[in-house]
C-alpha cells in the first residue's frame, strides 16, 4: 500500500469568509506563532483583526492553550489601553483563532524607528497610559512578561488624542493559576531578553508584577535615548549585564533630562524587585512631575485600582547552564533577534553534583568576566 502523506492545513485568504460573517481583506502581519488578518464583518460593517494561529504550532496543545490564554487575560481587563477580543473559536480544520478590535497606527518601536528619541513629556504619557492597563492587569493577577515597544500600539481617539494599547498577553502569568503551573516549568524562560529582568531571566515561572515594572523602566530609557540601559549586543554579554552591571543611566545619553526622572528609571531597573517600586500605582506618582497636565487622569485612576499583595520574591536559581541550550535564540556569541521577538529557553538540567573545585573555578571565571565587563564599559564612556 502506497503512502499518501497527510493533506497541509492552509489559513484562510483575503475574499474568504469565516463563521459565515467575517470577510478577510488583507493580511497585516506575520510571525512564527500565527497570522493577523483584516475583515470586515458582513451584517455590521465593522472592521476586526482576526488572528490565526499556525497551522505548524496549532497541534501543540501548549501553543493553543496560550493562544487561549491570550483571549481570556484580554478579555479580563475593561480598560481603554487594552486591545478588545470578541471571540475566540476555530476554523473547520481545527485552527483556532482570535476575533480582536482592528488598530490603525504604529507601535512605539516603528514611532521611535522614525522620530528617534520622543520628547520626555510625550515618551512619559505613553508609559502611563501603558501603566493604566497594568493597574487593572496586575489588580486581577495577570503579569504581562513581555512588555516592549512593539506590544505597545499608538492609535488616536476620535478627538485626536493619543491612546496607547498594550497588547499580547500570550505569554502573560496568572498568579494562582493551576494552568500556569503546566504551561511555564521551572526551567522555562519567556520573553525578549532586552526588558527581561534578572529573576525572570532565572525562571519566567518565579515572577510577580515588578518584572513588568523593570521591563516599563527598559521601554522608558529606549524611548527617551533610543538605546538600551544594557546596551550588550550579544545574548552571553546582555545577560551578565543584567544581572551584574549597572544600567547605563539616562543622562549619560541624554544631559538636559531631569536627575529626577533619571532616578526613577534606574530604580525600576534595580537588581532585586524589593528595590523597585512595588506597584504600578507607585511608579506613576513617581512619573507624574515629567508628565503632561493630561497625564494626571491616568495617574488617577491607577491609584484607585485596588492592587493584590506582591508575591514573595524567591530564593535566586544559579546562572549555570542559563543560555547553554536553547529555542528559538541565537549561540552565545550571535547577534540578539529583533525586540519583536518573543523567545522560549530552555534551562538544561543541572548536574547533580559538582567539586568543590569547579565551583572555585566558576566562581573565578564569573568575577574575571565582570571585571573584564566593568572595564569595557569605562572605556566606552
Amino acid at each position: 500500500m502506497s503512502y499518501s502523506p497527510p493533506m497541509a492545513v492552509s489559513l484562510p485568504q483575503p475574499g474568504d469568509v469565516i463563521a459565515g460573517k467575517f470577510r478577510i481583506d488583507a493580511v497585516i502581519g506575520k510571525g512564527g506563532m500565527g497570522v493577523v488578518v483584516a475583515a470586515r464583518h458582513l451584517d455590521l460593517g465593522q472592521r476586526v483583526a482576526i488572528k490565526f494561529l499556525s497551522p505548524e504550532v496549532a497541534n501543540r496543545g501548549e501553543a493553543v492553550a496560550r493562544f487561549q490564554r491570550e483571549a481570556r487575560a484580554a478579555a479580563r481587563i475593561q480598560s481603554e489601553h487594552v486591545v478588545r477580543v470578541f471571540d475566540v473559536a476555530r476554523l473547520d480544520n481545527g485552527v483556532p483563532y482570535l476575533v480582536m478590535e482592528h488598530l490603525a497606527g504604529d507601535d512605539l518601536h516603528d514611532l521611535l524607528e522614525t522620530r528617534g528619541p520622543l520628547p520626555i513629556a510625550e515618551a512619559v504619557d505613553y508609559v502611563l497610559q501603558a501603566c493604566e492597563a497594568l493597574a487593572e492587569a496586575h489588580a486581577h493577577g495577570i503579569v504581562h512578561r513581555d512588555l516592549k515597544p512593539h506590544n505597545l500600539f499608538l492609535i488616536r481617539r476620535p478627538d485626536g488624542s493619543p491612546l496607547v494599547k498594550v497588547l499580547d498577553f500570550g505569554i502573560s502569568k496568572l498568579r494562582g493559576s493551576p494552568e500556569e503551573q503546566s504551561l511555564t516549568g521551572a526551567d522555562q524562560i519567556l520573553g525578549s531578553p532586552r526588558y527581561m529582568a534578572p529573576e525572570q531571566l532565572r525562571s519566567s515561572k518565579d515572577v510577580d508584577r515588578r518584572a513588568d515594572l523593570w521591563a516599563l523602566g527598559v521601554i522608558l530609557h529606549r524611548l527617551l535615548t533610543a538605546s538600551y540601559p544594557f546596551p550588550a549586543a550579544e545574548i552571553a554579554a546582555l545577560t551578565a549585564q543584567i544581572f551584574f552591571a549597572p544600567a547605563v543611566a539616562l543622562r549619560e545619553l541624554r544631559p538636559a533630562a531631569p536627575p529626577g526622572l533619571e532616578a526613577v528609571i534606574l530604580r525600576c531597573l534595580a537588581k532585586a524587585p524589593d528595590e523597585r517600586p512595588q506597584d504600578i500605582a507607585e511608579l506613576a506618582r513617581a512619573l507624574l512631575p515629567f508628565a503632561p497636565p493630561a497625564s494626571a487622569i491616568s495617574v488617577q485612576r491607577i491609584v484607585g485600582v485596588r492592587i493584590a499583595p506582591a508575591e514573595p520574591e524567591r530564593p535566586a536559581r544559579p546562572l549555570g547552564g542559563l543560555v547553554e541550550a536553547a529555542t528559538e535564540i541565537p549561540v552565545p556569541r550571535a547577534p540578539l533577534p529583533s525586540d519583536a521577538t518573543t523567545l522560549l529557553l530552555v534551562r538544561p538540567p543541572a548536574p547533580r553534583a559538582r567539586p568543590r573545585v569547579m565551583v572555585v573555578a566558576l566562581l573565578a571565571l564569573a568575577l574575571l568576566a565582570l571585571a573584564l565587563l566593568l572595564s569595557a564599559l569605562r572605556l566606552g564612556r
